[in-house]
């Protein structure tokens, strides 16, 4: 696992809060929508023909439409999650409590270099950084 995949973990997480907000969105959506206009009449004498609006929804339509777009957000967020578990699982078998912590909490938990070096106990911000780029620069891949 590269360090470019692993930052990936990030913005894979955005996705899929995005995507699936998207997909609750969809019930609200307006497909679907017709309207048109009909003549009619009074319906006392002298029965004057006038222009009716008659709006609603498709149903057929607007369900076929909304099923449509979100099997296709479902399989983006499922391709986004199983590339998430991908990475998971590389930060899991880290052998090094210390690397495995600090990768969690700038992967998992999202915080910058100082706010992991102060929950690991130190005031510069480049030892976690420094940590995390010798695990790659020393790593076989």
């Amino acid at each position: 696992m590269t360090k470019e995949q692993l930052c990936e973990y990030r913005e894979l997480q955005k996705e899929i809060k995005r995507l699936q907000a998207r997909i609750e969105k969809l019930k609200d959506k307006n497909e679907g929508y017709a309207a048109d206009v009909v003549k009619g009449s009074s319906i006392e004498f002298p029965y004057t023909q006038h222009p009716i609006l008659v709006e609603g929804f498709d149903a057929e339509k607007k369900q076929a439409s909304i099923s449509r777009f979100k099997e296709l957000l479902s399989k983006r967020v499922e391709k986004s999650m199983n590339r998430s578990i991908e990475i998971a699982e590389f930060i899991c078998n880290i052998e090094s409590v210390k690397i495995r912590t600090i990768f969690e909490y700038r992967y998992y938990d999202l915080m910058t270099w100082q706010q992991i070096a102060y929950k690991i106990g130190v005031t510069d911000e480049s030892y976690p950084r420094r940590i995390h780029d010798k695990f790659f620069e020393d790593s076989p891949n």
